[in-house]
C-alpha cells in the first residue's frame, strides 16, 4: 500500500469518527430535549418543544444559555437531566462510551483505539485505556473534591438535602464549564462576597479548561519532584512544551487586570464593593469567561471596553482535550509564535525551543478564520431578527459559539429565529473545533500531486 492510499484510508477513519461524533452530540439533544418535553420534567407539567431544545443544547453542548429559569422552571427529574446530559457533554461522548465498555470489560478493538485518538487528538494509541482511566477518575476526584469545598456553604444556607445536591450539582456543571446553576435566578451575584464559592468554582473551571493532558503532565512532574527523581527548581523546564504553553497563555489572557480597571470604578459591576471584593470578583470574572458561564456580577452592566476584551477571552477559550470551548489557546499562542516568527526574520515558527510544524500553523490559521467567520456571519443574522445593540449581540453570539454562557440578558427575550440561531451556534461551537481540527489534521498529510509556480503578489 503506498503512502497516497494509506493517507486516503487514514481520511475515511477520521471521517468516521467525525460523523460519530456529530451524530452523538445531535443524538444525545434531541434525546435530551425529548425528556425535557415529558410533564414530569416541568414544574407547570408542560414544555414547548423548542425551550426543551435549547436547553438540551445548552446542557450537551455545556454553553449555560438559557431561555427559562433552572431553578424554578424544571423539576427533579427535569433538573437532573440537564445535568447527566451537562456531565456527557463535558466529557464528551468518545470519553464516556468508552467507560461505559470498561464497566462492561469489553475489550477496545483497534476500532475503537483510533477513535479515541482520533476524538482527542492524540499522536499515538499507546495508553488508551489507562488514558480514559485517568480522565474518568481525574474528573470524578476534582468534581467530589469541588462539591465537598460547595457543601461548607450551600448547606448552612440551605440544609442538608439541598445543600448536598446544589453541592453536586454546581461542581458538575463548573468543571464542565456549563455555567449552569440551579440555586437561583442570578447565577453567583448573591455570593459575590463568598470566597469559597467563587475561589472554588474558579478552581473546577480552570481545572476542566487546563485540559486532561495538561493534568498529566504537571501530576508526573510533580510527582517527580515529591520521589525527589528531580529537583523543585527544574519543575518548569520538565513540563513539556504543551504544558508550557497552555499555563502561559492561560496567565496571558486571563482578563483580571483589564477588568478591574475598567469596572472598579462602575457602580453597576464592581463599583460599590470593598478593595478586596473587587479583586475576588475580577479574577472570578476573568475566570469564568474562559467558557465557563457563571456570573457574579452583572453582565448587562459591563462597561463596552470591557465587553470587547470579554469577547476575545470567550472567543479564544479554553485549552485543548479539556471541557472548555472556545478556538483554544493553543490555536491562539501558535498565531503568536507564527507572527514572531515572522517579525524575527525566522523561517521556522518556534516555541520555548521546539519547532511547531508547518501544519500546526496552517491548521491554526484555519480553524481561526472559520471561527472568527462563523462569528461574523451568525452576528449579522442576530442583529438583522432581533432588535439588540451591536455589543449584546455580538456578545450573545461570542458566548454561545465558545460555549461560554454569559448574557447581557438577552437569551430570554430573543423571538424563535433567534433562540434557532444561538442552538446551532452552541452546536457548532461544540463540534466545530473537533470536526476542523481532524478534518485539517488530515488534508495537511495530503501532499499535492501538482506543483505551481509561485504568485507574484504583494502583502500590506
Amino acid at each position: 500500500m503506498d503512502v497516497a492510499e494509506k493517507n486516503e484510508k487514514k481520511l475515511r477513519r477520521q471521517m468516521r469518527t467525525t460523523s460519530k461524533i456529530l451524530l452523538g452530540f445531535l443524538l444525545a439533544i434531541l434525546t435530551g430535549a425529548v425528556l425535557l418535553t415529558l410533564p414530569v420534567a416541568t414544574v407547570s407539567g408542560k414544555s414547548d418543544f423548542l425551550t426543551a431544545l435549547f436547553t438540551a443544547t445548552t446542557s450537551v453542548c455545556v454553553t449555560g444559555l438559557v431561555v427559562v429559569p433552572t431553578f424554578s422552571y424544571w423539576t427533579l427529574f427535569g433538573k437532573i437531566v440537564i445535568l447527566a446530559l451537562i456531565q456527557l457533554g463535558g466529557l464528551g461522548i468518545v470519553a464516556l462510551t468508552s467507560f461505559v465498555m470498561l464497566l462492561m470489560n469489553r475489550k477496545f478493538s483497534l476500532r475503537n483505539r483510533m477513535m479515541i485518538q482520533d476524538a482527542f487528538g492524540l499522536s499515538t494509541m499507546q495508553g488508551m485505556v489507562v488514558f480514559i482511566k485517568r480522565v474518568i477518575k481525574g474528573t470524578v476526584i476534582v468534581e467530589m473534591l469541588g462539591a465537598v469545598l460547595y457543601l461548607f456553604a450551600f448547606i448552612p444556607q440551605f440544609g442538608v438535602a439541598h445543600g448536598i445536591w446544589y453541592s453536586v450539582f454546581n461542581a458538575i456543571s463548573a468543571f464542565c464549564n456549563a455555567g449552569i446553576d440551579i440555586i437561583g435566578p442570578d447565577s453567583l451575584m448573591t455570593y459575590a462576597d463568598s470566597p469559597l464559592v467563587l475561589l472554588t468554582s474558579s478552581f473546577l473551571i480552570i481545572c476542566g479548561g487546563l485540559g486532561f493532558v495538561v493534568w498529566w503532565d504537571v501530576v508526573d512532574v510533580l510527582s517527580n519532584v515529591r520521589a525527589k527523581k528531580i529537583p523543585a527548581r527544574d519543575i518548569w523546564r520538565r513540563f513539556n512544551t504543551h504544558t508550557k504553553i497552555i499555563l502561559m497563555m492561560t496567565l496571558i489572557l486571563s482578563g483580571m487586570v483589564v477588568t478591574f480597571l475598567f469596572e472598579c470604578n462602575n457602580p453597576l459591576t464592581l463599583g460599590n464593593m470593598s478593595l478586596g471584593k473587587k479583586m475576588l470578583n475580577a479574577f472570578f470574572q476573568s475566570v469564568t469567561l474562559r467558557t465557563a458561564g457563571f456570573a457574579s456580577i452583572s453582565q448587562k452592566g459591563l462597561t463596552e471596553p470591557t465587553v470587547l476584551v470579554s469577547c476575545v477571552i470567550m472567543f479564544v477559550g479554553g485549552s485543548p482535550v479539556g471541557t472548555a470551548g472556545g478556538i483554544k489557546t493553543m490555536t491562539a499562542a501558535t498565531l503568536v509564535f507564527a507572527v514572531l516568527a515572522v517579525v524575527q526574520g525566522r523561517k521556522e515558527t518556534v516555541a520555548f525551543k521546539k519547532t511547531i510544524p508547518t501544519s500546526i500553523v496552517r491548521r491554526s490559521l484555519a480553524v481561526t478564520v472559520i471561527g472568527f467567520g462563523t462569528l461574523i456571519l451568525f452576528s449579522v443574522l442576530l442583529l438583522a431578527t432581533n432588535p439588540l445593540s451591536l455589543s449584546d449581540g455580538v456578545f450573545e453570539v461570542t458566548s454561545a459559539i465558545a460555549t461560554v454562557g454569559l448574557s447581557r440578558d438577552v437569551t430570554p427575550g430573543l423571538n424563535v429565529i433567534g433562540k434557532v440561531i444561538i442552538i446551532v451556534c452552541m452546536y457548532l461551537g461544540r463540534v466545530g473545533p473537533i470536526t476542523m481540527f481532524m478534518f485539517f489534521g488530515q488534508r495537511a498529510t495530503n501532499h499535492n500531486s501538482v506543483k505551481y509556480a509561485d504568485a507574484e503578489i504583494i502583502v500590506g
